[in-house]
């Protein structure tokens, strides 16, 4: 049991030799051969301990721009099999924080929390471009796990003083989308904080880009007739009044 014991240190010891050591550039080159074509890091300073570099992120409708990303090795991470870095990122409206680790066969994300103006992730989702949303975002989750296989988890995302460029109510509301996955696909629930515009719905989602959802859209209160342009397009009126929603993506 000493053997294994000191064989372990010894191990640990070493990690953290190389880690301290190896240029920061390194890093920036791993990215780019682990996903070619879709993460560019330049401008890289420091070391795998510590370090920062500019970071560019292929998306479907464009690229997310990331000014600065900041990491630091977590070593004490060790101890549990894993290799983790404390990750600060910021840049083009988006801020973000959390813990990033890899174990051997599944990644992990931990104490993720993120804030930014809504429009700055329109690359993710190009098909919102054309309704020009605006408001800020938050976005939190208290870990995260997955591999090419599964994911496990919960994440938060709340989109306030939400608007888009149709309707000429503003702001429509606060919106929240509570996701959770347990080794299938993740499952999500739509639901309104507050806001004239009252949506709610329930739908799945398997990466990388597989979205279903329904649920319904209606007008409240004293602005609920001046929604009815924005309803009208969101989906067909329902004998209630309700618009239903569905929304597929492949």
């Amino acid at each position: 049991m000493r053997a294994k014991a000191m064989a372990a240190l010894g191990i640990a010891a070493y990690i953290v030799f190389l880690v301290f050591t190896t240029p920061a550039s390194f890093l920036a080159a791993r990215a780019r051969a682990a996903a070619p074509g879709r993460i560019e890091m330049s401008e890289a300073q420091g070391s795998l301990w510590s370090g920062a570099a500019r970071a560019r992120i292929a998306a479907p409708g464009g690229h997310l721009i990331f000014d600065r990303i900041e990491w630091r090795f977590v070593p004490e991470r060790l101890i549990g099999g894993r290799i983790a870095f404390d990750l600060k990122a910021a840049g083009h409206g988006l801020i973000g924080r959390g813990q990033l680790a890899r174990g051997f066969t599944r990644w992990e994300l931990r104490d993720l929390t993120a804030t930014g103006e809504v429009e700055s992730l329109i690359p993710l989702a190009p098909i919102a471009a054309t309704w020009r949303p605006e408001g800020t975002i938050e976005i939190s989750s208290p870990a995260i796990e997955w591999n090419d296989n599964d994911a496990r988890g919960d994440l938060r995302a709340e989109w306030r003083d939400a608007a888009v460029s149709i309707s000429q109510v503003r702001p429509l509301g606060t919106y929240r989308l509570d996701a959770r996955a347990e080794g299938g696909p993740a499952r999500l629930t739509i639901a309104t904080v507050e806001g004239a515009l009252r949506i709610s719905g329930q739908g799945t989602f398997t990466p990388p880009s597989n979205l279903a959802v329904s649920g319904e859209a209606r007008g409240d209160g004293a602005q609920a007739k001046a929604l009815d342009p924005l309803l009208d397009l969101m989906g067909p009126r329902r004998p209630d009044g309700a618009r239903a929603l569905e929304i597929r993506m492949n």
